[in-house]
């Protein structure tokens, strides 16, 4: 069975979301679609964002807890802990970074563009539900709901969505609809952990050795993937990569 229009923008959001939530993180966001809907408990405390598609006026909207609503603008803001009590402030942090999601997620719908608002609840009874999930490899880890009203935009581009890693593409479905959507890569010269005393310890001319030598190749990673290695170059003042693998 083809993906509907709805199944294209759900998958859509959920690539856009992993790079915004990642923007101002010191680690990379991952964002999945769970199997099966997860209702929030009965008594949580959400935050509604109202998605309007323009120019029907038709909504969706997306539900976070507030607890997760507080991480999220934690991650936004690109603080190191999470707030103890949610203000204004924190909602129109989480508006900001799932409109910047929505927007390029919207690209799949022809000729329709979201808005995204802050509301205090919903007038309309979901006709679907998708429960996603965000985690950042470690401690940080967030879920929100996605409810579509029935009439949201059924047309779509003229290409499929799909998920932008190579394993995915290799299954034949296009990447068209996507393909202007710009996402954030990284340059991974190497890593190492440390214990929490030593990085309390860093002050100005600390220096952290990493686990690689000086001719081995940088990476370049999608994500938390490695989709290429090459040589650390200069371009114009800048730092670059010469490609000399693509994984």
């Amino acid at each position: 069975m083809s993906p509907t229009p709805i199944d294209q923008f759900v998958e859509a959001l959920r690539i856009a979301a992993g790079p915004a939530l990642s923007s101002n993180a010191a680690a990379t966001w991952k964002v999945t679609v769970d199997e099966k809907p997860r209702p929030f408990l009965a008594g949580t405390k959400l935050l509604t964002l109202l998605l309007v598609a323009q120019p029907s006026n038709a909504e969706a909207a997306i539900q976070i807890s507030l607890q997760s609503a507080l991480s999220v603008a934690a991650v936004a803001g690109g603080a190191a802990t999470i707030p103890a009590d949610f203000q204004p402030e924190h909602g129109q942090a989480v508006q900001a970074l799932f409109g910047k999601a929505c927007e390029k997620a919207a690209l799949v719908l022809e000729g329709t563009r979201i808005e995204v608002r802050l509301a205090k609840s919903l007038s309309w009874t979901p006709g679907r539900q998708f429960s996603l999930t965000g985690t950042d490899g470690a401690s940080g880890s967030i879920q929100f709901q996605l409810l579509f009203s029935p009439d949201w935009p059924q047309s779509i581009t003229k290409g499929d969505v799909a998920d932008m890693q190579p394993a995915q593409a290799s299954k034949g479905v296009s990447v068209s609809a996507l393909e202007n959507v710009e996402i954030e890569v990284t340059l991974r010269f190497g890593e190492r952990q440390l214990p929490l005393r030593e990085i309390g310890e860093l002050r100005s001319g600390s220096v952290i050795e990493l686990d690689k030598r000086i001719q081995d190749p940088a990476e370049l990673l999608l994500g938390d993937r490695v989709v290429a290695r090459g040589e650390v170059v200069v371009v114009d003042g800048n730092y670059g990569l010469r490609i000399t693998e693509v994984v």
